[in-house]
């Protein structure tokens, strides 16, 4: 094992050259259970972000979905994930990578840092020049107290891959969201979740990943109880849990949450801008959706005006709240009395 592995790394120090020559001048990692600075003005980043848990085994194969597991493991179902990773194992190629690396999520999940260590090196054993593999197995050997090895493997991550740089990362996280990339979504909300095991944004991390799985269920489940023992949570928590009821259906609840991130914006909170270039805008495009669900029509109406007058297309939300407010016309029914005539018999 110890000799693959030895055969592996010189094949990645070929490929990325000198490159790695810079590993010295580099920071070291932060410890295990750091958590990131409580400085909200920061990005917090899904450091050395493991992108979509999608097949990579030969041409032919077809897709393999790995979504299941990957939303038994943002749920913190590990027996269920772990059930599904069996059950994949069973059915899937021994050479598709994605396979292993969903094994060593599931170990690193379950504390077994010595096989999350093995299956990930069997990922790199078969795509050896791919740095979002590496980087996983840099998290796993600095959770396992090897941080010289930990260095090293991110620094390849790096090499092979630049754009798993922490000033980017967020960028990507951002990218993904927007453009639904659900598998990419699933696989950063997991690497946040373990670079960052103490921090409070990894519930929204998991809560979006669920979101966009069409699990809002979920997320509710997972922000509730968050916010029920952290009632003082960052408005970007309330800001997606009114998001998770808008998509439930749950209008009322929307717009108290919403209101809660609202009130926490108005107070200086700035943890929105970790997920929005325009956090004030789409608080209040959700908040306005919630308002007209709930026939507060004015106040959406207000709200729907306000966003159109920054040169976005909300006219159809400003008709809708205006319609709302106009009572609908009751039909009287022909009473012949008031107008003098007679009832006409069948």
């Amino acid at each position: 094992m110890n000799q693959r592995r030895a055969i592996v790394l010189c094949v990645v120090l070929v490929l990325v050259g000198s490159g790695l020559l810079a590993i010295s001048a580099r920071p070291a990692p932060r410890a295990a259970g750091t958590g990131i600075s409580p400085d909200l003005t920061q990005r917090p980043s899904p450091t050395w972000a493991s992108l979509p848990p999608r097949a990579s085994g030969s041409e032919g194969d077809g897709e393999v979905d790995f979504g299941p597991f990957y939303r038994a493991l943002l749920r913190g179902q590990i027996e269920d994930a772990d059930r599904l990773w069996t059950a994949l194992w069973e059915t899937v190629p021994e050479e598709n990578s994605e396979l292993h690396v969903a094994g060593a999520r599931l170990a690193l999940a379950q504390g077994d840092l010595d096989r999350a260590v093995d299956r990930a090196w069997d990922a790199i054993g078969r795509t050896p020049e791919d740095g979002l593999t590496w980087s996983l197995l840099g998290i796993i050997l600095g959770r396992a107290g090897e941080p010289g090895q930990a260095e090293q493997a991110l620094a390849i991550a790096q090499s092979l891959d630049p754009s798993l740089t922490s000033v980017v990362l967020p960028d990507r996280w951002q990218a993904a969201v927007t453009s639904g990339d659900t598998a990419a979504v699933f696989a950063l909300a997991e690497v946040f979740g373990e670079r960052h095991p103490g921090s409070i944004f990894v519930s929204y991390y998991r809560a979006e990943a669920l979101l966009m799985a069409g699990a809002p269920s979920d997320a509710l489940t997972l922000l509730v109880g968050v916010l029920t023992e952290e009632p003082d949570a960052p408005a970007l928590l309330w800001y997606t849990l009114g998001r998770a009821y808008l998509a439930r259906g749950g209008y009322t609840e929307a717009a108290t949450s919403l209101e809660a991130a609202a009130y926490r914006v108005a107070r200086g909170d700035t943890s929105l801008e970790l997920i929005s270039a325009r956090p004030v805008y789409d608080l209040n495009a959700h908040l306005g959706q919630a308002y007209l669900q709930t026939a507060r029509c004015a106040e959406a109406e207000m709200i729907f005006r306000r966003l159109e007058a920054d040169q976005s297309d909300f006219s159809e939300m400003v008709e809708a709240a205006v319609t709302c407010q106009t009572p609908t016309p009751t039909l009287t029914p022909w009473i012949p009395v008031q107008i003098g005539t007679v009832t006409p018999r069948p």
